[in-house]
């Protein structure tokens, strides 16, 4: 893989804080507001990922390529609980949903983008703002208007200016979200995976890596080490 992107312009470079909800202080210029990332008890994605079957999670893997990342979670809509699985690898981003077949029988639906070769790039993040009071308010540009639901402009908010911006970056003139989602998992002062992608037609852009809030910080000056990717989208198969 390539490690850099095409440039984008990165706002002011300060970092930004957050106190009762509202982005505070100097902040880079067309980022989300965050919301809260709460945690609930129950399934791990490696349970849901077991509950999946085989032949379902061998058809991800071959479709994905070498894996990078990858979550499992409960599908809401699925009416009986079943989970749903999302593979992120070197040759495409692929998603099985639980769906009921003709005979109703439960079956899954596999989607994936898969990409041009040697189009996936990727560049490290590491975002150590320091432990301070916030200041004054000071508003900045309007984040960029992609049609996202609010949770996951709530949920895109706790990531770094930074990165905002490289995920964005493909679907702010014009190329439509055709798929996004997002996981993390962990404890209150730390996560220990998190993942947030956005597909559309012709790119794939993927956020993984972790959060920890040391002694002394809050959320609003939590410390991320993350892996931004972007890659070029060759062929999809399913919606």
């Amino acid at each position: 893989m390539n490690s850099f992107f095409p440039a984008v312009p990165s706002g002011s470079g300060t970092a930004e804080t957050q106190r009762g909800g509202e982005v505070t202080g100097r902040s880079a210029s067309g980022v989300h507001r965050p919301g809260e990332l709460s945690l609930a008890e129950g399934a791990t994605r490696t349970d849901h990922w077991a509950a999946i079957g085989v032949r379902t999670r061998q058809r991800l893997a071959e479709l994905s390529g070498t894996a990078i990342e990858w979550f499992a979670n409960t599908d809401a809509s699925s009416g009986d609980g079943r989970g749903y699985a999302v593979t992120f690898g070197e040759a495409g981003l692929s998603i099985a949903e639980p769906r009921v077949n003709t005979e109703h029988r439960p079956v899954y639906a596999i989607s994936s983008f898969l990409f041009a070769p040697g189009s996936l790039r990727h560049v490290p993040l590491e975002h150590r703002p320091a432990a301070r009071a916030a200041g004054p308010s000071s508003p900045g540009a309007a984040p960029p208007d992609l049609g996202l639901s609010r949770r996951a402009r709530e949920v895109l908010g706790n990531l770094p200016a930074r990165a905002q911006e490289l995920l964005q970056a493909p679907f702010v003139t014009g190329q439509s979200i055709l798929r996004n989602d997002w996981y993390y998992e962990g404890f209150e002062h730390r996560l220990d995976v998190f993942v947030f992608y956005l597909a559309g037609a012709k790119d794939v852009t993927v956020a993984t890596g972790s959060m920890i809030v040391p002694a002394g910080h809050s959320t609003a000056t939590a410390h991320w080490t993350l892996t931004c990717y972007r890659a070029s989208v060759a062929r999809r198969i399913g919606r």
